[in-house]
């Protein structure tokens, strides 16, 4: 029998990479997003493994007609993917509360919701896993990201509480950290800034100088394949990791970052940015 596996904010990037790395691999992979016609292009690309659900993880009716329907085919989940995510990008002092809300609500309030409904049916099987797509942003903090990189930053405490409070039941919790990956993600993130540049905006200048740097990233940034396989690796190995860095060269910028005072990281770092100052 084919491992059931759910893959939240399958209709795009990330998500859809998975899914379809996922269903050449031999699981029968649920694809969830808000959009069912975002997902009918995808079914064909999985052999006939990958069944598309309707599903809005901000909505506890919609994760619960989702199980519902999936469970009508028989299936009890093996691993659930938590990919579904936004960005929301400015300074903390202008951007408004009610953005930040709506970052929590989805990649935070979203993904516990979602962990919560699946858990009992791992429990009861004695097996499972749950893979967490957080961001390398989530342990080093880009200006101008902080209700992103904060919300990551949660998912990372939530993955380790969850793991640890799962290991006696059989089912297993990795996080992934991808940096920049060549995905559409990036021109979300992108138009936001632009309400920040705008003149008279206090952050105008400095904003528009990490937009022309940040615009690098996502085109010169990672296949979502490769974060695919990390996330197989974590669905099938018999010690998974309980992270994975995508790609492995960023490791490297995590270390420095655990090592090194911040006043000489941050120094560094603004520098790379584009807001660094000539000594």
């Amino acid at each position: 029998m084919l491992k059931p596996v759910l893959i939240t904010g399958a209709s795009s990037g990330i998500g859809e990479a998975v899914a379809v790395h996922l269903a050449h691999k031999g699981f029968r992979v649920y694809a969830g997003a808000r959009r069912i016609d975002r997902l009918k292009t995808l079914e064909g690309l999985g052999e006939g493994r990958i069944t598309a659900v309707v599903l809005d993880v901000t909505k506890e009716d919609s994760i619960r007609a989702a199980l519902k329907r999936i469970a009508a085919g028989g299936a009890s989940l093996y691993g659930l993917v938590n990919n579904a995510g936004m960005s929301v990008t400015g300074p903390i002092e202008e951007t408004p509360l009610d953005d930040w809300r709506r970052q929590y609500e989805t990649n935070v309030f979203g993904l516990v919701a979602m962990t919560k409904a699946v858990i009992p049916q791992m429990r009861a099987a004695g097996a499972g896993r749950i893979v967490n797509v957080g961001s390398l942003t989530g342990r080093i903090a880009s200006p101008f990201m902080a209700a992103y990189a904060s919300s990551k930053h949660a998912v990372e405490g939530i993955t380790d509480s969850l793991r640890r409070e799962l290991a006696g039941f059989g089912i297993k919790v990795s996080l992934i950290r991808p940096g920049f990956v060549n995905t559409p993600f990036g021109e979300q993130e992108q138009r936001g800034f632009e309400t920040y540049m705008q003149d008279g905006r206090p952050y105008a200048r400095d904003v528009a100088a990490f937009k022309a740097w940040h615009a690098k990233g996502h085109p010169n940034g990672a296949s979502p394949f490769e974060v695919a396989e990390k996330i197989h690796h974590a669905l099938t190995a018999d010690r998974p990791h309980s992270r994975y860095t995508v790609p492995e060269r960023y490791i490297g910028a995590l270390i420095l970052r655990n090592l090194l005072p911040s006043a000489i990281f941050d120094r560094a770092y603004l520098r790379m940015v584009g807001l660094g100052k000539a000594d």
